[in-house]
């Protein structure tokens, strides 16, 4: 290798005095906050990206900056798909786990609380919580159809 060439393997990419990027952020809070009686997940925006992360982050996925900022997303999403979980060392079985797209323009891994044969891709569905873990669960009533960005260019 190169002297002028860092090895990060060996750590020589760090300056001196720096630290690591941390992929990460911390994990030992809670991923959720309830606001106004709504399930929300704690993510962050890239200052310079305008990148939206769940769960939250130190550095930005699409540059590599160091400028993400907290964010809230949810409580309303879409199911893009799902598989029901028959065979687990870690949980009781069998459960359901789905990608939500959430309203948000953030795709998060869910655990999704509904009977399977209820389920099906391009379902709404709204975030919930128990106390200790948020979820997704069909939303009860049927939503407005509308593109993407808000009301904003709807004539």
């Amino acid at each position: 290798m190169s002297d002028d060439i860092a090895d990060f393997r060996s750590g020589a990419a760090v300056p001196p005095g720096g630290t690591p990027n941390s992929d990460l952020a911390r994990l030992d809070d809670a991923q959720f906050l309830v606001r106004d009686g709504q399930t929300m997940l704690k993510g962050s925006v890239s200052r310079s990206s305008g990148r939206a992360a769940f769960p939250e982050r130190e550095t930005c996925l699409v540059t590599g900056a160091r400028d993400m900022e907290p964010a809230t997303f949810g409580p309303r999403g879409t199911l893009y798909s799902f598989s029901t979980v028959h065979v687990s060392a870690s949980r009781p079985t069998p459960y359901t786990i789905g990608y939500v797209d959430l309203d948000d323009d953030v795709r998060v891994l869910a655990e999704v609380r509904a009977p399977a044969g209820e389920l099906s891709c391009d379902l709404p569905v709204v975030l919930a919580n128990d106390g200790q873990s948020w979820f997704a669960v069909p939303e009860a009533a049927p939503r407005e159809t509308m593109p993407r960005g808000g009301r904003e260019g709807m004539q």
